[in-house]
């Protein structure tokens, strides 16, 4: 990032429960994730893959507790995102059928027009159904194949198991896509992961809508002069 952009005001484009949020997938989903492929490959002995079930049971727990909390300590973040997922109009099928631009700026190395954007793009809003209602399931569904399969029917067993297996493959998969396309969109990977703010030129530039409609100059004294910016 240029000096340029890194002397100009900053914006809050993700508050702290959203962050903490954030690093509890990485500690509880991501080993989760990963270990559920080496469950279902079993690409090493015996010992190996149960060991990678007790880092996907210990990964799971902490998902669950993160859950929980966020689910209650930010019900009003909860309430906005499953406001903003559910949000579609003719500007996100736009953008979906073009893919947001990616392919054509990182294959062609060519930029073309895409439809402007609010806090999130259509993709992040496709990924969040999915996380949403596919990471209630796999908890849901994950804890009853640890604790109830002795008492529940095994044709019930069998399609919780089935459906846990491959709605977990395609989360993993989606959520490989994200982290590779948030690296890309390095400014706002940082800010997820850091203090939540971006330049206002990359919030512009990335979410165009937001910019316009949702954030205001917030007075404030710095030591560097430079202007505060909140959503």
């Amino acid at each position: 990032m240029s000096h340029q952009i890194e002397s100009e005001p900053r914006v809050l484009k993700h508050g702290l429960p959203s962050r903490l949020f954030h690093w509890g997938l990485v500690l509880g989903f991501l080993p989760a994730a990963m270990t559920g492929f080496i469950i279902w490959l079993k690409p090493g002995n015996e010992d190996f893959v149960n060991m990678a079930m007790r880092i996907h049971i210990i990964g799971a727990t902490i998902l669950t507790i993160v859950a929980i909390s966020y689910s209650i300590l930010a019900t009003d973040r909860i309430v906005a995102f499953i406001r903003n997922i559910s949000e579609w109009n003719r500007d996100d099928l736009k953008w979906m059928r073009v893919g947001g631009g990616y392919a054509h700026k990182i294959i062609l190395k060519k930029e073309i027009i895409v439809p402007p954007m609010g806090k999130i793009n259509s993709g992040q809003k496709m990924m969040g159904v999915f996380m949403f209602h596919g990471g209630i399931f796999l908890l849901v569904s994950g804890w009853i194949l640890y604790a109830f399969i002795p008492l529940a029917p095994k044709v019930l067993i069998y399609w919780i198991d089935f459906g846990h297996l491959w709605i977990g493959i395609f989360l993993g998969l989606c959520t490989l896509a994200h982290i590779l396309l948030g690296i890309y969109n390095w400014a706002d990977f940082k800010a997820m992961f850091t203090d939540g703010t971006m330049s206002v030129a990359e919030a512009r530039h990335h979410n165009p809508l937001w910019v316009e409609h949702k954030i205001e100059l917030v007075e404030k004294e710095c030591e560097d002069d430079s202007e505060v910016i909140t959503a």
